[in-house]
């Protein structure tokens, strides 16, 4: 600043000294002036961009010739021609690098800009010009229009740059300085062409001194430290003109007539030749912003309605014409058809290749689809690689298939990408109206519900929609929805299944597994929520909480029966990518004080398969604690047996797939007992899971496996029922323990019996859907009861903390109260009071006379053990699992953790083993 200010002082003092010379003083400041530009080019070129650079240049180049004029008057006092020329020409240059400027900070903006303002000079010029100097002097246009021009061009420049400094609110404060200089030029030119035309003789020294401040100032905004920080670009504005923009364009076309009316009615004579002029030229000037305004609104309109990578319809556009589709075929009948298409793993090629090459590719793919829609049909893009078909004139959904069918035929070859030949796939779903829906959210969510069904089938197919897509997604998203309720409403258990040794029947440890018991349909199965849990951010949550209560369960255990219970419980994959698995293993053993030595961690094959390095790292730390590590899910998916030799574990678990195929299957057997050898060779344990019959574990024994787990013994069972059977010293599976468990639990209360219950659920759970298609009644049930208790507070009666549910029972019980004043007054039936009691019991939890009846206690599909082929057993129903108010225990998983994956959960697909 202190420089700036330095300059115009120096400046302004120069051309003021009466003791220099006024041709070297202007040659000085000009010098000084044009100097101060191309240091300030220079010193500002590496922070910004090329065209802020040619912009200035233009206005660097305008500065010298403006600076140059008063140099030549000085020299030669009757060269005003030759200086207004040379002072025009350098505007002329200036308003070219504004208007550049102008389309960095807002595009498509610098036309609008322009024209205005000469809309604005052009009509202001023209006024003066009849009124004031023609009168006055008569017509001499070559002298009068150039006089009046330079000033009107300094008061262009003042315009363009006031515009480019109210775009937005911060601006560089050089641009202040640029706007000084150009003020002080239009002052300067203003008033040496109001004395040149009247003839009067001008004053250099006073006016080319304000002409060479105003230069200076223009110098000095290049050189301000402000200009570092490049323009951040304005986004493009398509709102209404303003008032004084339309008062303006409305008054301009009527200037010539007016001043023609006015002159003709004073007598005065009107110049025919300027008048045609004035009549023709600021019409025209009127008509070319208008016209630009017009293509600017197409133009606006058209980035409005399509995509801008590809050119096609956007969501916008999209909409409208599936709208108008419906409202047609309403009209005259008929069908069309919605296709939803997404380009399977796409992602995958913009992380290798780059976002350049991927927008290539989408480009590609546009220009393919094209090749192989019909005219009619239109294109659009709904967002990344996510594309939408309309299509009229479909009769059935066999027509809709085939449509599909011939679109995935495009992807068949590679697309030539940069040189690059690219192959790519799409998963294609399909709505046909108006079977699959009359509005458009209808179609586009079928349809998109159809493509996520394509791609679960294995992607690169199309699939029509069926209603039975919808029922599964409506289920899977009010499973979820119930799911995070249940968090926040500690409805989560933790059921043990004992695991024995092999040799003698004796029970060594327990598993510890998740498992939810929804209060209207009983147990919901494993493989049902933790697959949801999964792809969410609740299983570190919950397989936190799993690890903690387990161990606070078995330390207490340790108190009650004074023996040490070791205790497994399962990390999820997802553990290793979402979060320290060593430091919340340590954290957990922290909190309750548990012996690590009685802890193990199984870790399913998939982790050590697709992070080695780190899940080796991981188990060695956690080995160096004294916890037990060991391998679950042996044998499912992978042939390389190397790795056993470079992980540190201390058992490996053979999947219950193997264990089941023993007595159906004999080439099983083999590589049951060869799996057994091979983890004996190497010093490792061996626990057999999903043991269901006396012939399997026979076999077991027999090939020395260490350890068995199953419904043959039995199934993941209570805290409080592993801890009677091992208080009473009763052997799993045996006839005394069949005697303590012959006492039936309270039947089942579920509002969808727990056969069809897991039915459906299964095909929720299944990628390719339903087996064969539920009863419409059971799906209804079952959304109805998810939906009942997701996320309301008086959907349990225990839980009433938030101050407006709070509110809501004083309001019901006060009108309780009231309804039974009134009917003791004989106001109010009876019977109307009972059902309102009945309804605020019912909502609340809250009983009017009588204690509130007890929650049923749900049998779950656990419930169920197998032994020999025997019918099932029935265990008793003791006290609540989950001991929520007792001490000890951890509150719910949402309120221990956020985010992240949990142990002691169960991937999907594990339905024939004791942990579903």
């Amino acid at each position: 600043m202190k420089t700036v200010a330095a300059v115009v002082v120096v400046a302004g003092a120069i051309r003021l000294a009466t003791g220099v010379d006024p041709a070297l003083a202007a040659g000085l400041v000009a010098a000084l002036a044009a100097g101060a530009t191309a240091y300030g080019l220079w010193t500002h070129r590496r922070s910004q961009r090329g065209a802020w650079l040619v912009s200035w240049a233009f206005m660097g180049t305008g500065l010298l010739c403006v600076a140059s004029g008063p140099v030549l008057l000085a020299t030669d006092a009757h060269a005003f021609t030759t200086q207004a020329i040379l002072t025009l020409a350098g505007d002329l240059l200036a308003i070219t690098g504004l208007c550049l400027l102008i389309r960095l900070r807002m595009a498509g903006r610098s036309f609008e800009v322009l024209s205005t303002a000469v809309v604005a000079v052009v009509t202001v010029s023209f006024c003066l010009l009849s009124l004031v100097v023609v009168p006055a002097h008569g017509w001499h246009p070559a002298r009068q229009l150039l006089a009046v021009g330079v000033p009107a061009c300094d008061f262009v420049m003042v315009w363009l740059t006031g515009s480019l400094m109210s775009m937005t609110e911060r601006c560089p404060a050089g641009y202040r300085y640029l706007l000084g200089g150009f003020a002080c030029l239009f002052f300067s030119h203003s008033i040496s062409a109001t004395l040149y035309l009247a003839g009067r003789g001008l004053e250099p020294q006073t006016l080319d001194a304000v002409a060479l401040w105003g230069a200076c100032l223009w110098g000095c905004a290049a050189l301000h430290r402000s200009q570092r920080t490049p323009f951040e670009p304005v986004p493009l504005r398509s709102g209404r003109p303003s008032w004084p923009h339309v008062v303006l364009l409305v008054t301009a076309p009527m200037v010539a007539p007016a001043i023609y009316g006015v002159e003709t009615l004073t007598g005065r004579p009107v110049n025919q030749a300027m008048f045609l002029a004035g009549s023709a030229l600021i019409p025209a000037v009127v008509v070319a912003y208008l016209v630009q305004q017009v293509f600017a609104r197409s133009a606006a309109e058209y980035r409005a309605q399509h995509d801008a990578l590809t050119g096609v319809c956007n969501r916008v556009l999209f909409n409208d014409s599936l709208a108008a589709s419906i409202q047609d075929a309403g009209r005259a009948g008929g069908g069309f058809a919605v296709m939803f298409l997404d380009l399977d793993r796409f992602k995958s090629i913009n992380d290798s290749l780059g976002h350049a090459v991927g927008n290539q590719l989408l480009q590609a793919v546009v220009t393919r689809l094209h090749s192989c829609l019909r005219p009619s049909d239109t294109l659009a893009r709904m967002g990344g690689d996510e594309f939408t078909v309309l299509v009229p004139d479909i009769g059935d959904k066999t027509q809709a298939a085939h449509l599909g069918d011939r679109v995935l035929g495009a992807f068949s070859e590679p697309f030539n990408v940069g040189g690059r030949l690219l192959p790519v796939q799409a998963s294609i779903g399909v709505a046909v109206h108006p079977e699959d829906g009359d509005s458009v959210d209808d179609l586009l969510k079928h349809a998109d519900t159809a493509m996520y069904q394509a791609k679960a089938a294995g992607r690169n197919t199309c699939v029509v929609y069926d209603t039975a897509m919808s029922a599964r997604a409506r289920l899977r998203f009010a499973l979820e929805s119930s799911l995070r309720s249940t968090l926040d409403t500690e409805r989560l258990e933790v059921h043990y299944q004992p695991k024995l040794r092999a040799a003698d029947g004796a029970m060594v440890g327990v598993e510890a597994l998740a498992r939810w018991r929804h209060p209207r349909l009983g147990m919901i199965p494993p493989w049902a929520f933790i697959p949801l849990a999964e792809e969410t951010s609740l299983i570190a949550s919950i397989g936190e909480w799993v690890l903690e209560t387990a161990c606070l369960q078995a330390r207490q255990w340790q108190e009650r029966l004074d023996r040490p219970v070791t205790v497994a419980v399962n990390l999820s994959p997802r553990q290793f990518i979402r979060q320290s698995v060593v430091g919340m293993v340590a954290d957990v053993l922290a909190r309750t004080g548990f012996d690590p030595t009685l802890l193990e961690l199984e870790v399913t094959e998939s982790v050590l398969m697709e992070h080695m390095d780190e899940a080796a790292v991981a188990l060695s730390e956690l080995r160096a604690m004294g916890i037990r590590c060991s391998i679950d899910d042996f044998g499912t998916g992978y042939s390389a047996l190397t790795y056993l030799t470079d992980i540190p574990v201390d058992a490996i678990k053979i999947d219950p797939s193997f264990v089941r195929r023993i007595d159906s299957q004999s080439e099983a057997a083999p590589i049951v007992g060869a799996v057994i050898a091979l983890a004996h060779s190497l010093g490792l344990d061996v626990v057999a899971e999903g043991v269901e019959t006396d012939a399997q574990y026979e076999f077991l024994r027999a090939h020395a496996c260490d350890y068995v787990q199953g419904f043959r013994f039995s199934p993941a069972l209570p805290a409080h029922e592993i801890e009677e059977i091992v208080r009473r010293g009763l052997p799993l599976a045996s006839v005394e323990i069949e005697e303590w468990l012959r006492v039936a639990r309270p039947p089942d209360s579920s509002v969808v019996p727990a056969d069809r219950l897991a039915s459906i659920l299964t095909g929720v759970a299944r990628e390719n859907g339903w087996s064969t298609e539920p009863d419409g009644s059971d799906v209804e049930a079952i959304l109805a009861a998810l939906l009942a208790g997701a996320g309301s507070p008086f959907s349990d009666g225990r839980h009433l903390g938030p101050l407006p549910s709070r509110m809501a029972v004083g309001t019901l019980l006060g009108l309780a109260s009231v309804t039974g004043g009134l009917s003791a007054a004989g106001v109010i039936p009876q019977a109307t009071q009972a059902m309102a009691a009945e309804v605020l019991a019912q909502a609340t939890g809250v009983g009017t006379g009588a204690p509130a009846p007890a929650e049923p206690v749900v049998a779950s599909g656990d419930s169920a053990c197998r032994r020999s082929g025997a019918a099932r057993r029935r265990l008793v129903a003791g006290p609540p699992l989950r001991p929520a108010a007792g001490p000890g225990l951890p509150p719910s998983p949402r309120r221990r953790v956020a985010g992240g994956r949990t142990a002691g959960s169960r991937p999907a697909g594990r339905q024939g083993r004791g942990s579903a």
